[in-house]
């Protein structure tokens, strides 16, 4: 059910109307929240591809899934950013997630955060999510700011292999205030801002679908076999590997995010803008999984480049007993 929960004048005359998405009316709840900067484009293509797909199973049109837990979405938050093209909003310049706890009372990113905080409050899981920094491509991958047991749970449930704890993040953030509350919530990041990369949105997609069936949010009716269960893999903050340019010039890369490099491969080249002239080759410091590349090629000296996340196992195979 599509519904307005907050409308905001605004000084170009329409206004401002922020909606969510409800399935079910029962149960733990997960909410998903996308759209947060204007340019990450991924996540609301994914968040409307899974409201379409809760539609059809909630009017009985899919003939696999029956959904018995509760679904909160928030495909479009920052509608004035997305229409600008923008990541922020031109007109307040503000930083949509930066703006947790807002304030209903406040300006305009102030209204919506608040507005979103309210509606998730009572979630018990809650996803994020982005794309990649501006310039950069993620290969589909799950970020927290923890890894305690629930936040491995969920990971194993979603079945992405890659979960990424990144340093705490500004308290103003909408993962942060989530976490205040004991929601168990990640952000899910792919692609490039301005672009959608059908392929990695599928990989999430049936992650997501994954996570619901496992958490008995949706019963899938078919009698199928589970598969075994993927091994994540977690990496602590100083497991990334990142690789500057020692020259500045224009980046050509020649390797692609989500694979495995070992030390020594080549990842790119740098060359004068004005000759052509190889400056440098940029290869792998470590063996790891290349989870951040450069995709705009013009770069500064000292730019960071890529981020490896160093090779490492599952935690899993860490368990005493895993061995026998």
């Amino acid at each position: 059910m599509k519904e307005k929960v907050l409308s905001i004048p605004t000084p170009f005359g329409a206004p401002l109307d922020l909606y969510k998405n409800t399935w079910g009316k029962s149960g733990d709840i997960l909410s998903i929240v996308s759209g947060l900067q204007g340019d990450h484009l991924n996540g609301i293509y994914l968040n409307s591809r899974l409201s379409q797909f809760l539609d059809s199973v909630v009017e009985g049109i899919d003939p696999h899934y029956t959904l018995k837990g509760q679904v909160i979405s928030f495909p479009v938050v920052n509608l004035n950013a997305i229409q600008s093209g923008s990541k922020l909003w031109p007109y307040d310049g503000m930083d949509m997630d930066l703006a947790f706890p807002g304030n209903p009372e406040g300006e305009t990113s102030e209204a919506l955060a608040s507005a979103i905080l309210t509606h998730t409050a009572d979630s018990y899981w809650g996803f994020i999510l982005q794309s990649a920094p501006p310039h950069y491509e993620d290969a589909p991958h799950i970020q927290t700011l923890k890894l305690d047991g629930r936040i491995k749970n969920l990971s194993r449930d979603l079945q992405i292999e890659t979960v990424r704890k990144r340093n705490e993040s500004a308290k103003v953030s909408l993962l942060q205030q989530w976490h205040k509350r004991d929601i168990v919530a990640v952000t899910l990041s792919s692609g490039s801002p301005r672009t959608i990369n059908f392929p990695q949105c599928e990989t999430l997609f049936q992650g997501i679908i994954n996570f619901m069936v496992a958490e008995k949010i949706l019963k899938d009716r078919r009698k199928i076999k589970s598969e075994a269960s993927m091994n994540s893999r977690l990496y602590e903050p100083n497991d990334e590997a990142p690789v500057f340019a020692s020259t500045a010039g224009m980046f050509l890369k020649e390797a692609k995010v989500g694979i495995n490099v070992q030390a020594g491969e080549k990842i790119g080249e740098i060359r004068d803008i004005y000759s052509g002239k190889r400056l440098e080759e940029l290869t792998a410091p470590v063996d790891g999984y290349l989870v951040t590349l450069r995709q705009y090629p013009i770069v500064y000296e000292k730019e960071p480049i890529a981020i490896i996340l160093t090779a490492k196992k599952s935690w899993k195979e860490y368990l005493p007993w895993s061995a026998h």
